[in-house]
C-alpha cells in the first residue's frame, strides 16, 4: 500500500484515496474505527526472533484482534536500530532496542500508527532515536513523539480514512536518561501542548493524545500524571491513552474526552507481575453525521500480553480483569453477548 504524504502547517497529513471500504450509510452519514493498544516492545527476546528471520513472531498469535480494524495505534517502547544484533544492553536490562526490521513486523500486522514519545526512546542516544525515525519511515509506519534533529517541530500525524480525519498526537512525562534528548522527544510541556492541539482541532475530526507517564504497576497513575491527561482533554483531546504503568488501569470521561490511564502491556513479557500479564486493546467506533462527530462504540478486548499476545483468556480471568478496570473507573463497562463496552457514567 502506498502512502501519500503533506506537508502543510508543520503537520504531517497522510492521503489515503486508495481506502474506499469505509462505510457509508448515506451522503452525510460515515463511520469508521481505531483499534489502540498499550507498550510493544520489539527489543530483547521479540528482537532475537526478528533477527533469526521470524519476523512475523510477535503478532502471530493476535491476528483476530488486529484484524478488527484497518487503523490499529500503538506505544511502540523501543528505539529501532543497527546495534549489530544487540536487542538488550549487557549492562542492563531496562535498556534495549528492537532491530532494523521492527517496522516491517509492525506493518504486516497491520499497526497503522506508533508514539515513539516514551521514557525508552533514548535508550540507544541519539544514533538510535535517529535511526528509529529512518526505518519507521522506510516501512511506512507513521510514527508523532520525536524528530531527527533539535528545533525542529514535533509533527502530529493525520490520517484521511473512512470519509473522516484522525489527528495523533504524543506527549511523555519522563525519558530514563538526563541530557541530550531535549528538543528530540516530545516531553509533556502544557503551552507546546495546548498550541499543537489546538492546531491541530481544526484540521480533523477526532483528536488521539497519546501519553506517556504516572508510577509503574500501580492502580492509579499518581496525580501529576492524572492532571497533565486532564490538560489534555481540556486542551482539546477527544481520546487520551495512557502508557507507562505496564498495567491496566481505569477509564474516565472527563468533559467529553475519553481518558484511559493506561491500556497496560501488549507485546511485553513481564511476568514477574499478576497484571503486567492481563491487558486489553481498545476498539473505538467513530461516526460522523451532518457534521456532527461522535464516538459510538468503546469495546475493551482483554488479552495476554507478552512475547506474543493472545486472546486466550478464561471467563474467570476476564471477569478478574474486568471487574479491576471497573473498580479504578468512572464509567460503567457492560458485559452484553457481543463483548465488554464502555457507556459514560458519572464524569469529572
Amino acid at each position: 500500500m502506498k502512502l501519500k504524504f503533506l506537508q502543510l502547517f508543520g503537520i504531517l497529513l497522510v492521503l489515503q484515496p486508495e481506502f474506499k471500504t469505509f462505510s457509508q450509510d448515506s451522503d452525510s452519514v460515515k463511520h469508521g474505527s481505531l483499534l489502540a493498544l498499550g507498550d510493544v516492545n520489539l527489543g530483547r527476546t521479540v528482537g532475537q526472533e526478528i533477527l533469526k528471520g521470524n519476523s512475523d513472531f510477535p503478532f502471530l498469535k493476535f491476528s483476530n484482534v488486529l484484524d478488527r480494524s484497518s487503523m490499529v495505534f500503538a506505544n511502540l517502547e523501543c528505539p529501532v536500530t543497527d546495534q549489530n544484533g544487540e536487542t538488550q544492553s549487557p549492562k542492563s536490562n531496562v535498556i534495549f532496542c528492537a532491530p532494523p526490521d521492527a517496522g516491517g513486523t509492525l506493518r504486516r500486522a497491520g499497526i497503522t500508527v506508533v508514539s515513539t514519545a516514551n521514557n525508552h526512546a533514548f535508550d540507544y542516544g541519539v544514533k538510535g532515536l535517529q535511526e528509529t525515525i529512518e526505518f519507521l519511515r522506510r516501512d511506512t509506519i507513521l510514527f508523532t513523539g520525536t524528530v531527527m534533529q533539535p528545533g525542529e517541530e514535533f509533527t502530529p500525524v493525520i490520517i484521511e480514512r473512512y470519509g473522516m480525519k484522525f489527528g495523533f498526537v504524543a506527549y511523555t512525562q519522563t525519558v530514563n536518561f538526563r541530557r541530550r534528548w531535549q528538543g528530540l522527544i516530545s516531553n509533556f510541556d502544557s503551552a507546546r501542548a495546548w498550541r499543537e492541539i489546538h492546531a491541530l482541532k481544526s484540521r480533523v475530526d477526532f483528536v488521539i493524545a497519546s501519553y506517556h507517564g504516572g508510577d509503574e504497576y500501580k492502580d492509579i497513575p499518581g496525580r501529576s500524571a492524572e492532571r497533565e491527561m486532564e490538560l489534555l482533554a481540556d486542551f482539546g483531546s477527544d481520546i487520551v491513552l495512557g502508557h507507562h504503568p505496564h498495567v491496566p488501569n481505569g477509564i474516565h470521561n472527563v468533559r467529553g474526552c475519553w481518558i484511559f490511564h493506561s491500556l497496560g502491556n501488549a507485546v511485553f513479557n513481564q511476568p514477574q507481575r499478576f497484571w503486567t500479564q492481563r491487558s486489553f486493546a481498545v476498539l473505538f467506533e467513530f461516526e460522523s453525521r451532518n457534521g456532527q462527530n461522535k464516538i459510538s462504540s468503546i469495546e475493551l478486548i482483554p488479552f495476554h500480553p507478552g512475547y506474543q499476545p493472545c486472546t486466550d483468556l478464561k471467563e474467570k480471568e476476564k471477569e478478574e480483569l474486568l471487574d479491576r478496570i471497573q473498580k479504578l473507573s468512572t464509567v460503567t463497562i457492560t458485559h452484553t453477548e457481543r463483548g465488554y463496552f464502555v457507556k459514560p457514567s458519572v464524569g469529572k
